[in-house]
């Protein structure tokens, strides 16, 4: 390895967090990174540039887009004691094809006014939210992954349930999930589901004082399976397939599950951290402790189809 070396980073996320992820490692390693940006799956642009593609280190979220990536031989496994310490077995590919860094959750935010201190994910079925209930629609790539998580946890013929439940409560759709706290905030409704980041994100007054001010309104709950667990999504990363620096992406897979890596989840993204090592961000652990589904993702993914299909026939706005 030169001093020239350099990192460069494909990512699908947002490039204020790429950025603060890339400066870490650059700051710990001296390694200067390069960063291109990807809207929505990295995948398409890596098979039409096959050998030519620059990518080091590719960054994105969603379990299914990683499970795409090693489908489609478009990464490479990785061997390595840190991160499979760090790492725990559920959040990682068997093979080390690709290692989640951050959890998420879907949350619900609830009215304060509301006599009730526990949920589960079935709760939104029931009656008493109808015309009470927001949610984003049941074909977003947050919702089909919840979905595909309930159907793996409860078969197909609850999850129908669940979700013509869902449906018959005609719940209110008013864009994203920040939508959800204004939606209480001005009694449009007084209950609804959200990822947990924006927890933290609005709660904090990083969305600004507006945001801030609708989050007195409500609380937040970590809602549960019935077997007393919680389907999380991940963010993720693994070393591509035509890595040029392969011992540099290692090395920065490795910086993102260590401290300070993972504390850049938690405090600048209020992810949950997956390293056992790392405590969540004090605002996220408001909505109490996260208690993580470990079904295994290559399960829950035999289910994505499946999942689509229902939010297709089944929608909830």
């Amino acid at each position: 390895m030169t001093s020239a070396s350099r990192l460069h980073i494909y990512s699908t996320r947002h490039r204020e967090f790429t950025q603060l992820i890339a400066d870490g490692f650059a700051e710990e390693t001296g390694v200067a990174v390069d960063i291109t940006d990807i809207k929505s799956d990295a995948h398409p642009r890596m098979l039409a540039e096959g050998t030519d593609c620059l990518a080091d280190v590719v960054v994105t979220l969603d379990f299914r887009r990683l499970m795409t990536l090693a489908r489609l031989s478009l990464v490479q496994p990785v061997r390595s004691d840190c991160l499979e310490r760090l790492v725990p077995e559920h959040l990682r590919d068997p093979q080390g094809l690709w290692f989640a860094q951050s959890m998420r959750a879907r949350l619900i935010f609830a009215a304060k006014a509301l006599d009730k201190s526990t949920y589960t994910y079935g709760d939104l079925a029931a009656g008493e939210w109808k015309d009470r209930l927001i949610i984003r629609s049941a074909d977003h790539m947050f919702n089909t992954a919840l979905i595909a998580a309930y159907l793996a946890e409860h078969g197909d013929g609850a999850t129908e349930d669940w979700m013509k439940g869902i449906a018959a409560n005609r719940p209110l759709r008013m864009g994203g999930d920040r939508n959800v706290a204004c939606a209480i905030a001005d009694k449009s409704a007084e209950i609804g589901i959200a990822n947990s980041y924006y927890y933290g994100e609005m709660r904090s007054g990083l969305g600004g004082p507006e945001q801030q001010e609708w989050m007195k309104s409500l609380r937040a709950f970590i809602p549960t399976f019935a077997n007393g667990r919680t389907p999380v999504n991940i963010t993720g990363s693994a070393v591509a397939r035509h890595a040029r620096h392969p011992e540099l992406a290692v090395a920065f897979l490795e910086f993102l599950a260590g401290e300070k890596g993972q504390r850049i989840y938690a405090d600048k993204s209020y992810e949950y951290p997956v390293s056992p090592n790392a405590p969540p961000n004090d605002l996220i652990r408001e909505a109490g402790e996260l208690h993580p589904d470990t079904t295994p993702f290559g399960i829950v993914s035999r289910h994505s189809a499946r999942a689509m299909e229902l939010a297709a026939t089944i929608p909830w706005n």
